[in-house]
């Protein structure tokens, strides 16, 4: 009897390239067994394209990690990939109730899970990893400019209510609210993108740089593969610092003119840009899944191809009114 694997993927959302690809691995794998998605809403595109689809309670809800598990021990979930940021520190700190029903939660630990959702605590990380960031300033140090400067919420993600203020007023505007906000120096240069590959035991092996051609709401549009050696290196370095990774770990840096890296957050989730370095050659899950049965994938750190670009468009799904329970 062959391998089987039911995974389910929690807030499915839009990522239906990445569904997609875990069904291609399991398929070249010759594993068999079913992909599933939770969201809070059935007008989740990804949530039409999976084999079964489940409503659950909103991230905030305590009933949100009791949904997860009830699916888990129904559909015997083998796997389950969380996909955004508000729901990483509930279900990492629920790990073991997961593995109690049965199933494998690929998320790093809690300890990780808050340097990284903590915007001051991962660029107090980076500093004392060895790593640079852009400089976070007071209220009043930042007053004093010089303008444009940056602020973005503390526990935010995406590019939501992120800003440039040009001037003392506009900066009033955010108050001295350091405890929901964070100032910090604008820095210029080309933003890349890091997808590193940290599998089941945290252990960083390849880092793939993703050149951000294009973003549209916070997530990437247009992209191209770019082979930076010193990129690559900080990257791992940061990943290995980390220590309690698991599975696809991605960070966010600006290379400025003068060839400096300044890494400003570190997401530990596959990011929504991650199908370019699948099909650039970085298997993450068919590595994943290999590491799930028990087995050592042969990963070559430089087995990725270089200068792929990824144009990114709408695609449309379509269903019944009457099956989102709207009129018809």
């Amino acid at each position: 009897m062959g391998r089987s694997l039911n995974i389910l993927f929690s807030c499915v959302g839009r990522r239906v390239s990445l569904l997609e690809a875990f069904r291609q691995a399991m398929g070249d794998l010759g594993v068999g067994g079913h992909v599933y998605g939770a969201d809070r809403s059935p007008l989740a595109p990804a949530w039409h394209r999976v084999d079964e689809a489940f409503l659950v309670s909103g991230v905030n809800s305590p009933a949100y990690v009791d949904d997860l598990v009830d699916i888990c021990r129904r559909k015997k979930i083998d796997l389950v990939i969380p996909l955004i940021d508000w729901e990483l520190q509930v279900l990492a700190e629920a790990r073991d109730r997961f593995q109690e029903a049965g199933a494998r939660m690929l998320i790093s630990s809690p300890a990780v899970v808050e340097i990284c959702r903590d915007k001051r605590k991962t660029c107090e990380f980076l500093l004392k990893s060895g790593l640079d960031a852009p400089r976070i300033l007071s209220y009043e140090e930042a007053v004093e400019g010089p303008f444009p400067l940056f602020v973005k919420p503390r526990f935010g993600s995406s590019t939501r209510h992120v800003r440039f203020v040009h001037n003392r007023q506009a900066l009033k505007r955010f108050g001295q609210n350091t405890a929901r906000f964070l100032i910090q120096e604008r820095v210029r240069g080309t933003e890349f993108t890091v997808d590193v590959y940290a599998g089941l035991d945290g252990v960083p092996r390849v880092a793939v740089p993703r050149e951000r051609l294009q973003v549209r709401a916070g997530e990437v549009a247009k992209g191209r593969t770019v082979r930076h050696a010193e990129i690559i290196r900080k990257s791992m370095q940061a990943v290995e610092a980390l220590a309690e990774c698991v599975g696809v770990i991605t960070l966010q840096c600006f290379l400025t003119a003068e060839g400096a890296i300044k890494f400003f957050d570190l997401n530990p989730r596959f990011g929504g840009g991650v199908p370019l370095s699948i099909e650039a050659g970085a298997d993450f899950p068919r590595w994943i899944i290999q590491e799930h049965f028990g087995e050592r994938p042969e990963i070559d750190p430089q087995g990725w191809q270089a200068g792929l670009v990824m144009l990114r468009y709408d695609a449309e799904v379509f269903c019944k009114a009457k099956d989102l329970g709207m009129a018809e």
